[in-house]
């Protein structure tokens, strides 16, 4: 049975789950004793629909998930080399063999080779990487990949199917499949490694297994598309972990691909979202918005008009809740093309124009 049969079965039990749901609430408030048994045997059919998916969504994706294998050479008291190895996962984007990982895999590795599902193994070179989103995009030359489908992570909800693939505990363990559900959205989280203290802004959560060696793998909605890139899971509990949105690195890779380089728009400012502007005592007085706690002089903001204490609510006309959300926008506008900007200032709303700079990454 393929995924769209699936989804299609997935709706149809659905609905007749919802009708299933209003008899049981009626019968329930007359007394009817068989309410229950048919409550149950709706959700285990809908259960067996969503476990059905999983091993077609395993099947097609699977063949475009690789293992990473990475060296880094650092030198001792003595200038003697010391090597040192780590893995971690990748998913296949494109034909050519451009591929997405997290930068904690493949940021800092002197040495880079990439395990493909039929037993290849090439060497790989890192074309872009960025610590602050924790994204990599690796390339290499082989022929005949199995290519992943990208989803958008915009339209994911709390409650949907999540599908984790990746290299669990090192490379013997190569594309282990694990599933479970979508459990938050526009998660933040901090996040201590090697790279220093990195916040990490608007992620997925999931309750699908990520263990050490899923980084940078995928996680996979219910139309078998990818929706994340697996980055890190909470160490203080189980069935939690994180996966950046898919979304924000898609202009990322389009970019590499389309011009061989990603040129990263800068606009100058330091800000906060809502729910932590709330936590600083910050009051503001929209719903959502950024609140700008710096700007650079000489910036584009700068340039714009654009202040501290300023809101910022809308760039291009799409709406940011969010630092991450804002670079999402920010990336796939690209750099020196005018945009408006919309802002709060004293309880109005002010629109200005800007035009972003370029950070060559």
């Amino acid at each position: 049975m393929d995924i769209k049969k699936i989804l299609a079965v997935a709706v149809l039990s659905s609905l007749i789950g919802a009708l299933a749901a209003t008899f049981i609430t009626t019968s329930i408030i007359y007394g009817n004793q068989q309410s229950r048994p048919e409550q149950k045997s709706e959700t285990s059919e809908i259960a067996q629909v969503q476990e059905a998916a999983i091993p077609v969504i395993a099947r097609e994706v699977t063949p475009a998930v690789v293992g990473i294998s990475t060296v880094r050479v650092e030198y001792d008291f003595f200038y003697r080399p010391v090597e040192t190895e780590a893995v971690g996962s990748g998913i296949i984007v494109n034909e050519s063999g451009y591929i997405i990982t997290n930068d904690h895999v493949v940021g800092n590795a002197d040495q880079i080779t990439v395990f493909l599902s039929d037993g290849r193994k090439y060497k790989a070179h890192r074309l872009y990487s960025d610590s602050a989103l924790d994204l990599s995009v690796i390339k290499i030359s082989a022929p005949d990949l199995t290519v992943a489908k990208l989803g958008d992570s915009d339209k994911v909800v709390v409650g949907d199917l999540a599908v984790a693939i990746g290299n669990p505990l090192g490379l013997a363990l190569q594309r282990t499949v694990t599933a479970g559900i979508i459990s938050a959205l526009n998660r933040t989280v901090v996040v201590r490694d090697g790279r220093g203290e990195v916040l990490m802004q608007d992620l997925i959560q999931t309750d699908a297994s990520i263990n050490p060696g899923n980084s940078g793998g995928p996680l996979v909605n219910s139309h078998g598309e990818i929706i994340g890139i697996n980055t890190v899971k909470a160490s203080q509990a189980e069935a939690i972990g994180f996966s950046i949105p898919i979304n924000m690195a898609r202009p990322i890779v389009n970019s590499i691909i389309e011009k061989g380089r990603f040129d990263k728009p800068y606009l100058g400012i330091e800000g906060i979202d809502r729910e932590i502007a709330q936590a600083m005592n910050i009051k503001l007085t929209v719903d959502s918005g950024i609140y700008v706690t710096g700007v650079k002089e000489g910036s584009p903001a700068d340039v714009a008009g654009i202040r501290k204490g300023d809101v910022i609510t809308k760039l291009a006309g799409k709406k940011v809740g969010s630092m991450a959300k804002l670079r999402q926008v920010m990336y796939g506008l690209g750099v020196g093309k005018q945009v408006d900007i919309e802002i709060m200032r004293d309880r109005s709303v002010i629109t200005k124009t800007i035009v972003p700079s370029k950070i060559t990454a």
